[in-house]
């Protein structure tokens, strides 16, 4: 147990702080090690020619509150997660910061397979300059690689050049809760989707740049024509209701924030949550089975999926109100024996996030 910890038990509850596996890995500011262990995943799941694209390792790097120095790239199956309260509670002030780089040099490939990976709950002060006289906080992706509570204070890249003819091709993205105080610049990227997020500017875009609820969003615009690329712009976000996250507190004790479920909104939100202690949360770890996570769930735990493969026998079932399933470090639920991986019952406020689901060898007529 870590110096300073507190561990708490409540009768039938979970532990407080949990017993994490190791993969994932929680930093402090001045922790020794920290840009080791995130090259060491990098050098596992990321670099030139998609390198760890069909990896079997999942890590998630959690940073409590403070300020790190250190650069954090971000491959495959990887999440970067703040667990301040606000963005601002956990800061990255490296030259890079928090980033991530093309799969590959080639430009007609490019970002198009730079999938499956996340960073949320961060501030970052990049500075660096990729390319071109183009600087700040670099996420050249493509789908499933979201950002999410993330203040920029400078320029937000989502595309890089390198080499060749072109900019490396990049096919959409997502943003949400999320600001920019510089430009964001979506150069090559084909499409993207902003949510409920506020930018100093947006410049450049393809096919098609969606904006819902997003303050400093280009106006509509249909194709490409003398002023400004296509783009389509909706005011407000008509109900929303934001993926959860995870904090620490200054005891060293977990929570889950359950953001509260809003209407009628635009630009930024980090309060208004919903805490839960992690005495409510049962910690799945890879080679947990199926029935284990459901005995948690019938008893009305939220339920919190740490990186790995899990093989499920039977589906998930969620049938409590207000139940929270989370994925830290995106782990794959595999459909073993050909059911879906999550049934939801005719239960109101569940939400479910952050894993991948695959279907598995065993298949079932529809």
């Amino acid at each position: 147990m870590r110096p300073g910890c507190v561990l708490v038990f409540l009768a039938g509850a979970q532990q407080n702080p949990p017993a994490w596996p190791e993969s994932v890995q929680v930093f402090g500011p001045g922790d020794a090690g920290i840009a080791e262990a995130v090259n060491a995943a990098y050098a596992t799941n990321g670099g030139k020619h998609d390198h760890g694209q069909f990896s079997t390792k999942n890590f998630a790097f959690l940073f409590k509150p403070g300020t790190y120095t250190v650069d954090v790239p971000v491959g495959f199956y990887t999440q970067v997660l703040g667990l301040g309260e606000s963005p601002d509670d956990v800061e990255f002030t490296g030259p890079k910061g928090v980033y991530c780089e093309e799969g590959t040099t080639e430009f007609t490939i490019g970002a198009l397979d730079t999938f499956w990976r996340g960073a949320e709950n961060f501030r970052s002060t990049s500075t660096y300059s990729w390319f071109g006289g183009s600087s700040g906080m670099l996420w050249a992706v493509s789908q499933a690689a979201p950002l999410r509570r993330v203040h920029v204070d400078n320029n937000l890249l989502l595309f890089q050049y390198e080499e060749g003819d072109a900019a490396g091709f990049a096919s959409g993205g997502y943003m949400a809760n999320s600001q920019v105080d510089g430009a964001v610049s979506s150069g090559s990227q084909q499409q993207w989707l902003t949510r409920n997020s506020k930018v100093g500017e947006w410049v450049q875009g393809v096919w098609n740049m969606v904006f819902v609820g997003v303050e400093g969003a280009p106006k509509d615009q249909c194709g490409q024509g003398s002023s400004g690329f296509p783009a389509v712009t909706v005011d407000e976000t008509p109900v929303v209701a934001e993926k959860p996250f995870v904090t620490i507190d200054s005891k060293g004790l977990y929570y889950l924030n359950i953001p509260e479920v809003k209407s009628k909104t635009s630009g930024v939100e980090w309060a208004g949550s919903q805490k839960v202690g992690f005495e409510h949360v049962f910690v799945a770890k890879e080679g947990d089975s199926a029935a284990d996570i459901n005995k948690q769930l019938a008893k009305g735990m939220h339920v919190v999926i740490t990186p790995g493969t899990y093989v499920l026998q039977e589906s998930l079932k969620v049938v409590k109100a207000g139940t929270v399933v989370l994925g830290l470090g995106l782990p794959i639920m595999v459909a073993g024996n050909g059911d879906s991986v999550i049934e939801v019952g005719d239960v109101d406020g569940v939400r479910v996030a952050g894993m991948i689901l695959e279907a598995g060898p065993v298949a079932r007529p529809t």
